[in-house]
């Protein structure tokens, strides 16, 4: 019976060590190593949506069998703002003069902060309040030493559709938009960053945490 069973359905049902290795598979992609160097890259907008996923992480907390917050949370590592450079230059038409200026301000916003651009949606509207001081959310980045820093700016992003669903394509019709920003360290300050081999965002509330890993 149980043969003819599977047979119907189109095959035999993956037995236990199929199911182990397709989780698995699940985690290593989740984990997706990074490169957090400079090193100058030769990208072309067509480059754009590959580095994009290569650089957002996604996860979500539970709390009484809903979802308290679902993340996609994107690191704008240098990277990843060289393929957006390439892109938004060729999605706008931006002369080369254009294209130098927003170079710079891209690397001069990286060495400035680590920023993220982070989509957030939870079960209930009211719990999805990153940006307010008085969330129960707490956010903070945390390096491979677990020393962590905590976000100097989150801000809700209101961008156009048309924009958002091009560059940050995770958006959906339930879910905020926020940039989330934290300034660099003085010199000698415990925090390793991204030279300690892996950065974790974490959003930790009473009703749950949600860890995302960015690691070299």
């Amino acid at each position: 019976m149980i043969g003819s069973k599977d047979a119907a359905r189109g095959g035999p049902l993956p037995g236990p060590f199929v199911l182990a290795a397709l989780l698995m598979a699940c985690v290593v992609q989740h984990q997706t190593r990074v490169d957090f160097s400079e090193t100058p890259r030769d990208y072309l907008s067509k480059d754009y949506h590959a580095v994009y996923e290569r650089w957002t992480r996604h996860d979500y907390a539970e709390h009484d069998a809903d979802k308290a917050i679902e993340v996609w949370a994107t690191f704008k590592s240098w990277d990843f703002r060289e393929a957006y450079v390439e892109h938004y230059a060729a999605v706008y038409n931006l002369s080369d003069a254009d294209l130098a200026t927003l170079r710079q301000a891209q690397r001069d916003a990286y060495h400035q902060a680590y920023e993220f651009h982070v989509v957030a949606q939870s079960a209930e509207y009211a719990w999805n309040d990153l940006d307010k001081s008085s969330s129960a959310w707490r956010v903070t980045l945390v390096d491979a030493l677990g020393h962590e820093l905590q976000s100097e700016r989150i801000r809700v992003e209101k961008l156009p559709d048309a924009y958002e669903s091009d560059f940050f394509p995770d958006k959906t019709p339930f879910s905020k938009t926020y940039s989330v920003r934290f300034l660099m360290p003085p010199a000698g300050a415990e925090w390793g960053g991204v030279k300690s081999g892996s950065i974790t965002l974490r959003i930790a509330s009473p009703i749950g945490r949600v860890d995302l890993l960015w690691q070299s």
